[in-house]
């Protein structure tokens, strides 16, 4: 009698253990903003509602039975869910960020998610068919999948923390609201963090993020004053002057003008001569000779994107990861502008456009671990009031490969073409030099004979390439 009591007991206590998880599932955990996302979320005892104020649109989550007598909702979902269907990348990387990769069922695009940790086997591409057996489906508008369909942000109006704070909006459709929330704040104090730590460059450089487009055969030449792209570079101590930016955007030479003062630029055009973007670049944007243009962004060839980071096929994993994790990518930023901030940092989405070299990465198990993934691992950051500047990366490192082994037209071959002459052109000045020297053997000669073959590095009219920025 006795072994059965403690039998039933034991029972017991599992079953209102397992009662236990179930509702703890399906608790509602009340959450705060600490941003101005777009979005709002109301707790009440049997439902929780999320508003996307941006939309106009109201979501509301219930975990037993929908309630009656809810003004005001547009959709209902029943929550936890566990089947998720995504059309925008960003959900993507939401989803793996709170551990919830396995819940991806459905892609509008399977082929272009860049996530090596999901299981490709078991995503279908999100056809009407597919719709039926989801619960609900991530999308760019709210409407596109019917009563399944749920809008995330994809423009970028919304500052870099803005943006990211969706992972609470998305979390609460698993009852993950707590998770999102720790995970979310850590990366804002990260992100809040580098971007204090760099407010007291002495010398801030010029940048500007930039965009070429064809409007039906008519070129579009853009500087992109978005709250995204502008939170980003002032927050790695750059400055630009958007008032710059243009009514006519057909017009190159005036957007070349307005940009002429660039320490470095940022473009997110849509290249497709992959190995050959450089010359690519340099077409669209008008530039035919680079090293004597006389421009500082060009001579010090700081053109830079945020397509470093790719799937094996090439497709940018930026999207997918990089909208979740914006302290990271301002630590690749002020990695670019200011390399001697953090020397140990290690670029994950800028690739440097300035050679003709594509230093891309391929995501794999040695740059990402399922178990352990970074995406989702925040290091904290140390306030600092000392860093006053470091100057520009323009060496020719690691990051910066030698441009002389890939893309034989163009801008490249005119490049190393410039470097024989100049070449040439410096062993003349320095057997002159040498005459001279003979003759005066003084330190001011020496110092002038190597600073003429600095410049004929290049040939013309040389720069420091060190000390770019202050050419502006």
């Amino acid at each position: 009698m006795m072994r059965f009591s403690a039998l039933a007991l034991s029972t017991a206590v599992a079953l209102v253990g397992n009662l236990g998880i179930a509702l703890g599932d399906c608790s509602f955990d009340e959450i705060s903003l600490q941003t101005t996302p777009g979005f709002t979320i109301t707790i009440d005892k049997e439902y929780k509602i999320l508003e996307d104020t941006i939309a106009k649109v109201k979501y509301g989550l219930y975990c037993d039975s929908q309630p009656k007598g809810v003004d005001g909702v547009d959709k209902w979902f029943k929550v936890p869910v566990s089947s998720v269907g995504v059309r925008v990348p960003i959900a993507s990387g939401f989803l793996e960020a709170l551990g919830h990769r396995d819940a991806l069922t459905a892609a509008d695009s399977p082929g272009n998610l860049t996530n090596i940790c999901l299981d490709a086997s078991k995503i279908k591409s999100l056809d009407s068919d597919e719709q039926a057996n989801v619960d609900v489906v991530f999308s760019t508008d709210a409407a596109s999948d019917g009563d399944k369909s749920v809008r995330l942000p994809t423009d970028d109006s919304l500052s870099p923390l803005q943006k990211a704070e969706w992972i609470k909006f998305v979390a609460a459709f698993f009852n993950d609201e707590k998770s999102s929330d720790s995970l979310f704040s850590s990366i804002s104090d990260a992100y809040n963090c580098h971007w204090s730590n760099l407010q007291n460059v002495a010398h801030q450089p010029h940048a500007y993020w930039i965009q070429y487009a064809d409007n039906n055969g008519k070129p579009s030449y853009n500087i992109i004053d978005s709250s995204y792209q502008k939170s980003l570079l002032a927050g790695a101590g750059a400055t630009n002057d958007t008032s710059k930016a243009l009514d006519d955007s057909s017009d190159l030479t005036k957007f070349q003008n307005a940009i002429k003062d660039a320490d470095f630029v940022i473009d997110q055009t849509n290249l497709t001569e992959y190995g050959k973007r450089a010359t690519e670049w340099y077409s669209k944007f008008g530039y035919s000779d680079p090293q004597n243009s006389g421009v500082s962004f060009l001579l010090s060839r700081n053109i830079w994107r945020t397509d470093k980071y790719t799937s094996k096929s090439g497709v940018s994993n930026f999207p997918e990861f990089g909208y979740v994790r914006p302290d990271l990518v301002l630590q690749d930023i002020i990695s670019v502008i200011e390399p001697t901030y953090d020397p140990g940092h290690t670029r994950r989405w800028m690739l440097w456009l300035g050679g003709t070299n594509e230093d891309t990465v391929a995501i794999d198990a040695d740059n990402y671990d399922c178990s352990s993934p970074w995406i989702s691992s925040v290091t904290k950051c140390t306030a600092r009031s000392d860093f006053t500047g470091s100057g520009p990366d323009t060496s020719d490192s690691s990051e910066k490969p030698d441009d002389s082994d890939k893309d034989n037209s163009g801008s490249g071959s005119s490049g190393r073409t410039g470097k024989i002459v100049g070449g040439v052109v410096g062993a003349f000045v320095f057997v002159v030099l040498g005459i001279v020297g003979l003759h005066y053997f003084n330190r001011h000669r020496r110092n002038a004979r190597i600073q003429a073959l600095r410049q004929s590095d290049f040939g013309g009219e040389g720069i420091n390439l060190h000390d770019a920025r202050r050419f502006s």
